[in-house]
């Protein structure tokens, strides 16, 4: 792939990461991994080298399913062959910055994207037999990382982060053998997060009154933007008490549900009130609750409360329950 291609996902994911921004609040990661690390585009066979970074992750509860990363590592690539690019050793430090793009509803295995950008300094520890007269042997350039990696969090606190990608430069300088391509590299690693903190109040919250096993209870004041699946504000000390409830009583588990009135056709019913539950889930699990415990169900118009003769009856038929199941 060429150098155009990333710089155009780089962006997209940029872009829209920006335009996901809502209401949610943002944790905060330190990370650690350790892996490998191969040179690609010019040797015929390539060392896999060991590498080390530390990573610290921004994940943006105010864009659901979006996070961003700021890494710095070591590692070191190189090749045994002798003869044609020769025999090589580089030892290089990225520093990037990364976009996470997680399509799925924080499962307890989530699956992502990543684009960036990034410095790479690099230093030619061992250099080949035929090494470039004009070839730089220590310096920086830049690279764009792009790849795919797997999260998993343990706890409230502790997560693990698996990932490989594809880090294309700007420089033929890493292996110090010109061919007229610039150099890259690959590279895998298995790390551990730590979550530290997060922009919300450490202040005690009052607990959720569930009920017995079984009991349905309605969320009067979880409400959402007109036709829309974006909270309002006054929906945060509710679902507060319900986060602080779960967090005590580990062996909760709840289903949400979620209902409108007949203003919408069938279909854009059930997909709002899809949307509605998955928010208030994303909401919850974002904030340390696993994905396993909280089930849900769009009704759409189905089982009113009221008929839908009146503005106010129209109102207590738009609704969001909790049922505890456990």
């Amino acid at each position: 792939m060429n150098k155009r291609f990333y710089c155009i996902i780089f962006f997209i994911l940029i872009l829209s990461a920006k335009n996901s921004y809502s209401q949610w609040e943002p944790s905060w990661n330190l990370g650690a991994s350790i892996g490998g690390v191969s040179g690609i585009n010019e040797s015929v066979q390539q060392t896999l080298g060991f590498q080390f970074s530390i990573n610290t992750l921004w994940l943006n509860g105010i864009a659901p399913h979006w996070s961003a990363e700021l890494g710095i590592g070591s590692g070191t690539i190189s090749s045994p062959n002798l003869g044609g690019y020769s025999q090589y050793s580089t030892h290089i430090v990225p520093i990037d910055l990364k976009v996470k793009f997680a399509p799925l509803d924080n499962p307890d295995w989530q699956p992502y994207l990543y684009a960036g950008f990034g410095l790479l300094g690099y230093s030619v520890n061992s250099s080949p037999q035929n090494v470039s007269s004009v070839a730089n042997l220590s310096g920086t350039t830049t690279f764009l990382p792009i790849g795919i990696g797997l999260y998993h969090p343990i706890d409230k606190k502790w997560s693990i982060d698996i990932a490989v990608g594809d880090h294309p430069t700007f420089s033929d300088d890493l292996n110090p053998v010109h061919d007229g391509r610039n150099d890259g590299l690959w590279g895998f690693t298995i790390g551990i997060t730590y979550t530290f903190g997060t922009s919300s109040s450490s202040e005690a919250v009052d607990e959720f009154d569930f009920g017995p096993r079984g009991t349905t209870r309605i969320l009067a004041t979880v409400t959402f933007d007109s036709a829309s699946a974006k909270l309002k504000s006054d929906s945060e000390p509710i679902l507060g008490q319900i986060l602080s409830t779960l967090n005590n009583h580990s062996d909760f588990e709840v289903e949400l549900r979620s209902y409108v009135d007949n203003s919408f056709d069938f279909y854009t019913s059930m997909a709002l009130t899809q949307d509605r539950v998955e928010t208030i889930k994303v909401w919850l699990v974002s904030r340390g609750i696993s994905a396993s415990r909280i089930s849900t169900q769009a009704y759409g118009p189905h089982n009113p409360l009221v008929p839908n003769t009146t503005p106010e009856n129209k109102k207590k038929n738009e609704r969001i329950e909790i049922v505890r199941m456990k």
